[in-house]
């Protein structure tokens, strides 16, 4: 791949637009010094460019409890005043109860096969830690805010403004673009260009047109003009 580099010439090593007149002369006095003479205008000079439920009907309800439609749910047909009898807090004659499962990880939906009751106030265990499979609870000392980055720790989730995310994930730790980056006019602060030990040292290979090199050596700024 042929390379061609540009040096930038800086503003001491130029002569600028403003030093001229229109008839003016440039000349050396010595080396590396002109000098610009000023032309009578009379000279001439050189210019240069779902399920399995049954629905029943209200008569087919009152025939299953056997009795007829308006009559009195009483006497023998009344409901028996058993249910505090089988409360499982004070019944005596409680329905057995037990703890619920810890939620500890991603499960199927199961009918289950426990012979047991989950009581309306029971309190299933969230295992507080990060493993494969298992549920991610907050962890931080207050709730994280709107527009804040999700980051994981050691026992959860965690909420972190971008600039503390900016401050644990340095711009190195992310991979290389592979496209153009649009900064949408945002000024980069504290920027270096690509730097080499010398002008000998600017790099013939992997070089865009348009990119920078200082060389150290000369302290002079480059640009590639060709990459061909």
């Amino acid at each position: 791949m042929a390379i061609t580099w540009k040096k930038i010439a800086y503003e001491d090593d130029v002569l600028l637009k403003s030093v001229f007149n229109a008839q003016s002369l440039v000349i050396a006095v010595d080396d590396n010094t002109p000098i610009v003479l000023e032309v009578a205008a009379s000279r001439i000079v050189g210019r240069a460019a779902a399920g399995n439920i049954v629905a029943l009907a209200k008569a087919d309800v009152l025939t299953l409890i056997n009795v007829t439609d308006g009559a009195d749910v009483t006497g023998d047909n009344a409901p028996q005043a058993h249910k505090d009898s089988h409360d499982p807090e004070d019944g005596g004659d409680p329905l057995d109860c037990a703890a619920p499962a810890e939620l500890a990880s991603v499960q199927a939906a199961n009918e289950g096969s426990s012979h047991s009751f989950a009581r309306a106030d029971h309190v299933h265990q969230i295992q507080h830690s990060i493993d494969d499979n298992h549920l991610v609870t907050v962890d931080d000392a207050t709730p994280p805010s709107d527009g804040e980055v999700a980051v994981f720790t050691a026992s959860g989730v965690e909420g972190q403004t971008p600039a503390e995310v900016a401050a644990t994930m340095a711009l190195d730790d992310v991979g290389v673009p592979d496209a153009a980056v649009d900064f949408d006019l945002q000024e980069a602060t504290d920027l270096v260009v690509m730097t080499v030990a010398n002008e000998a040292a600017l790099p013939a290979a992997n070089v865009a047109v348009g990119q920078l090199c200082w060389a150290t050596g000369e302290l002079s700024l480059h640009v590639c003009t060709a990459a061909a």
